[in-house]
């Protein structure tokens, strides 16, 4: 890469400002127009476009350009489309040329087309210091993701040491309920098919109520209820386990555990 600063280039520069003076105003205003619309383009750019665009924001043609930066209109056409890369010195002048800070461009070129650049110091130490940047912040997850992990599994270690509290619940049922002055046996009684009093059968009386207690009430207990009575007993255990004090502890381990493997996720695609 080579480049001549003459009076050959003035020459050429002389030449087509008459005819690129009227263009090169309404090129200005469209520019101008245009600049947030091309502002939003400028990631993920070859190096080429990223000089063109610049060139382009700033209102200049190709002519004014070379001329500005002390190059040749050919090379810098060479440079656009992507067909030549420029030495540190003409990199420099570039940069000085259309005001870009080289935190900028790292930002908006591709990284293959920044390889190409990586023989340019101020290039290249932008590019280890974000390097080292993002190598910082994977390590941070990598061990937040680590701390969390373990945080996780302790919790879960914990609650499943811990077992649950077992219970023994006593289930009662009553089959109606008893007038006040008949038998407790009336069910019995009319079990076999006897009428109560009133000449009713138990189809007619019966009236199923439930009861599931924690203490053993015995064989059978009588409860006080509105028109009389009932008479409950006893035909069944059901065993059921609470949570203990730290059952919590399942669901916020779970979430730890998670946590850690998405921060680990995080941080290889990072990578």
């Amino acid at each position: 890469m080579h480049w001549h600063h003459s009076a050959e280039l003035s020459c050429a520069g002389t030449k087509k400002w008459g005819a690129g003076r009227t263009g090169r105003t309404a090129k200005r205003l469209f520019a101008g127009n245009g600049a947030k619309e091309t502002a939003e383009k400028e990631t993920n750019m070859k190096f080429g476009d990223y000089l063109r665009q610049k060139r382009e924001e700033l209102g200049l043609t190709q002519p004014e350009a070379a001329a500005r930066a002390e190059i040749e209109q050919s090379y810098l056409s060479k440079l656009e489309t992507g067909k030549s890369y420029p030495s540190e010195d003409i990199f420099t002048r570039l940069m000085t040329a259309y005001g870009i800070k080289v935190e900028e461009l790292c930002r908006s070129v591709f990284s293959a087309e920044l390889d190409k650049l990586r023989e340019i110091r101020e290039v290249r130490a932008t590019l280890l210091a974000r390097q080292k940047g993002e190598a910082r912040l994977m390590r941070g997850w990598l061990i937040a993701g680590l701390v969390m992990i373990m945080v996780g599994a302790g919790m879960l270690g914990l609650a499943v040491s811990v077992p649950s509290n077992l219970a023994t619940s006593y289930m009662y049922r009553s089959e109606g309920v008893i007038k006040d002055g008949e038998s407790p046996m009336i069910y019995e009684f009319l079990a076999v098919g006897g009428p109560d009093s009133e000449n009713k059968t138990l189809t007619d009386r019966i009236d199923y109520d439930f009861q599931e207690i924690d203490t053993f009430r015995g064989d059978t207990f009588i409860q006080k209820v509105d028109g009389g009575f009932r008479k409950y007993t006893f035909y069944n255990t059901r065993e059921h386990s609470h949570p203990s004090a730290i059952s919590w502890h399942y669901g916020l381990g779970t979430m730890f555990l998670f946590g850690g493997l998405a921060c680990f996720y995080i941080a290889r695609r990072w990578r």
